[in-house]
């Protein structure tokens, strides 16, 4: 008899119930990949697995999947990983910061886990250098998202391909009221991301819920496993790259940048980020959140039952 425990971490929440649920499994060394894939897909949420670190500077190593598939990263599935460790021990933050290397499909990342005075965990994540690629159309996104395409843009500046280890759509969205719109034409969102190549599509606009908040977020990527995604890591990360980059915040050596995101599916999230720039080259990108274990649980099944099942 297999028994695998499990938590269950609201990412991006400070309290329970709220912000981007995943799974996480703190001793996958026994699983296979399909089991992997299975446990992942029983959940219904994306899960981070965590295993040895197999390459030199790394401290642990995480795999994450959707319920369709292997992903090279997963933002908020990385961040549940830490809260989770923190929770059980493994690690120990503190005020100053705990610096470990984390082991990804797309390479080794600085993770830097603080201590809070409420005795949570904040962990800071290093994204993947951003790549920018081709404009698109504003009339094709549109059309995709069934809004006029006069509204997708800030200033002069529309639609662009950007990746922080995810290629997507970055669409600004100048009307408050279309990006807190109902977008139900999934079919012709994945036909655009297909078309184009992408993972997803992310939505921002400068006109927010919250008044500490500098963008509402939505993130759609049906292919993946969700029409609609709570938060995203890497959505957020390439958001960031494309304000920096593209002048829509001021240039500086260090932007912040608060987002806030989730209203629309009732999961409301809050995160933060860091742009280094400089000589007009953005260097770094960080990611910080905390989260809140809201289960602990296992799976129990017989391997040798399973194997004859199928």
């Amino acid at each position: 008899m297999a028994i695998i425990p499990f938590h269950i971490v609201d990412a991006f929440a400070a309290h329970p119930f709220t912000g981007n649920p995943a799974a996480v499994i703190p001793n996958a060394s026994s699983l296979t990949e399909a089991e992997m894939l299975q446990i992942t897909d029983e959940l219904s949420m994306e899960a981070a697995f965590v295993l040895p670190p197999t390459t030199p500077g790394a401290d642990v190593r995480l795999r994450f999947f959707t319920r369709r598939l292997e992903a090279n990263l997963s933002g908020h599935a990385a961040l549940a990983a830490f809260i989770s460790m923190a929770d059980r021990g493994f690690y120990r933050p503190t005020p100053e910061g705990v610096t470990l290397g984390l082991e990804t499909g797309v390479g080794t990342l600085p993770v830097v886990l603080h201590s809070t005075r409420d005795g949570h965990t904040r962990v800071s994540l290093d994204m993947p250098a951003p790549r920018f690629g081709e404009p698109v159309p504003a009339s094709e996104v549109g059309t995709a998202l069934g809004v006029d395409p006069d509204m997708l843009h800030l200033g002069e500046q529309g639609p662009q391909r950007v990746s922080c280890g995810f290629d997507q759509i970055i669409v600004p969205v100048g009307v408050r009221e279309v990006i807190r719109g109902s977008f139900l034409d999934m079919p012709a969102i994945n036909a655009l991301t297909d078309r184009r190549g992408v993972g997803g599509l992310t939505l921002f606009c400068p006109n927010t819920h919250r008044g500490d908040a500098d963008f509402h977020c939505r993130f759609f990527q049906p292919k993946m496993g969700s029409n609609e995604d709570v938060a995203s890591g890497t959505s957020l990360a390439s958001l960031a790259a494309y304000v920096v980059h593209n002048g829509i915040l001021p240039a500086a050596l260090l932007t912040n940048i608060t987002t806030e995101q989730g209203h629309s599916l009732g999961r409301p999230t809050l995160a933060e980020l860091q742009v280094r720039s400089d000589g007009g080259r953005i260097r770094r990108i960080t990611l910080t959140g905390t989260g809140r274990v809201v289960m602990r649980g296992s799976f129990h099944f017989d391997r040798k039952v399973r194997a004859a099942a199928y």
